[in-house]
């Protein structure tokens, strides 16, 4: 039999434990109470709006992957909003969010608005490995008008690993743009195909610009510790 005292103490302590649990960070309530987050993605303040995307964080179950396409693809909605539910669906990996982002990629009206938007597109399409139209996408963004779109499009073909954009990163070992040849050098150092490594040992030895000689040093003792493969 539990006295009062132990029953006030058994209480207090569920209290407690149900209290933890609630504030704990990193607990998301997303799985359970998506409804309240689609009610507060009608919020007139933005701000809110991303706060609500944002709370989905970690979550990739289907109805989360499908609410963050539904944010993506209204066309109304702030750019910063937008952004949030881009980043997230890049973490998720979801085959099905490619439907939806490499049209907001190919969108050449896009940079007009606000260049941001495709950069962290190119950044989230990074994430989809063995889709061919990602890569496809990836490498005109190469060439886009925008210079963040352009880094984006470079890092995550660096980090898809396709062979087929290595004639695309070499032709821009030379850009004008020394975050453009960074981003470049340090794509070829990921993709490690043995073409890329006459550029490479050129830079390392002739380049003046210490930081891309040393990003070139490093791409080469990648190819190194990998047999040159």
């Amino acid at each position: 039999m539990i006295s009062g005292y132990g029953k006030f103490f058994a209480g207090g302590f569920l209290s407690l434990l149900v209290s933890a649990l609630t504030i704990s960070p990193g607990t998301s309530s997303a799985a359970s109470d998506l409804s309240k987050i689609r009610e507060d993605l009608k919020s007139i303040d933005w701000q809110v709006r991303v706060a609500s995307v944002e709370r989905l964080k970690n979550e990739k179950d289907e109805k989360t992957v499908n609410l963050l396409m539904e944010v993506v693809s209204t066309r109304e909605e702030r750019t910063p909003v937008k952004v949030a539910a881009i980043q997230l669906l890049g973490e998720a990996g979801d085959p099905r969010a490619v439907e939806v982002l490499l049209p907001i990629f190919n969108d050449a009206t896009l940079n007009w608005e606000c260049p941001a938007l495709k950069s962290y597109t190119a950044a989230a399409l990074g994430s989809f490995r063995g889709d061919s139209r990602v890569v496809d996408a990836l490498i005109s963004g190469i060439d886009d008008r925008e210079l963040l779109t352009r880094e984006a499009a470079i890092r995550s073909l660096g980090r898809i690993g396709s062979a087929k954009a290595v004639p695309y990163l070499i032709r821009v070992l030379n850009d004008e743009h020394v975050s453009i040849r960074l981003s470049a050098i340090k794509a070829l150092g990921e993709i490690r195909r043995p073409e890329a490594m006459p550029y490479l040992e050129r830079i390392a030895t002739d380049e003046k610009d210490p930081v891309v000689k040393g990003q070139a040093d490093s791409a080469l003792r990648g190819f190194l510790q990998n047999g040159g493969l």
